[in-house]
């Protein structure tokens, strides 16, 4: 099982043009769908982005992530997990150990990996280099797709 960072899941942002690799990760998405989680500070860094397009006078194209967003939360309803006091707890330990091996990989990743492991989950991220500051389990899907040649 998996839980997605908002680098992965923004391979389906409305009008996006796709690489073959997102192409392929992409189906894995689709057709794995089961086995796929979000942590709700993926859907706050989505609406951060979302805002910002409001903010900077770009409504159309908000208007049309607003609608991508609501789809995320209908599909993965019961697959989106809060960020409850333990995990809270773990993250700012995680966010702690990042920087004190000389990184800064911000809060969000903390959280996300704090999520990750309290779950027991893999992340799935292209960040590789964030994570591996967690020692999160994690895969780089751009690298190969578990499971496929």
């Amino acid at each position: 099982m998996y839980l997605l960072d908002t680098n992965i899941v923004s391979i389906f942002v409305p009008a996006r043009g796709r690489t073959s690799d997102e192409e392929r990760i992409a189906h894995w998405l689709k057709f794995s769908s089961d086995e796929f989680y979000l942590s709700v500070i993926t859907i706050s860094e989505i609406e951060t982005g979302i805002s910002r397009l409001v903010r900077t006078g770009a409504s159309s194209k908000a208007s049309s992530f607003r609608n991508w967003l609501e789809l995320i939360l209908a599909l993965y309803e019961s697959r989106i997990h809060g960020l409850d006091l333990e995990t809270a707890r773990l993250a700012g330990q995680l966010f702690d150990k990042a920087v004190g091996k000389g990184g800064n990989p911000g809060f969000p990743d903390a959280a996300i990996a704090a999520t990750a492991q309290m779950r027991g989950l893999t992340v799935v991220t292209r960040n590789i280099a964030h994570f591996g500051l967690f020692d999160a389990r994690c895969i780089n899907p751009y690298n190969g797709i578990p499971g496929h040649a």
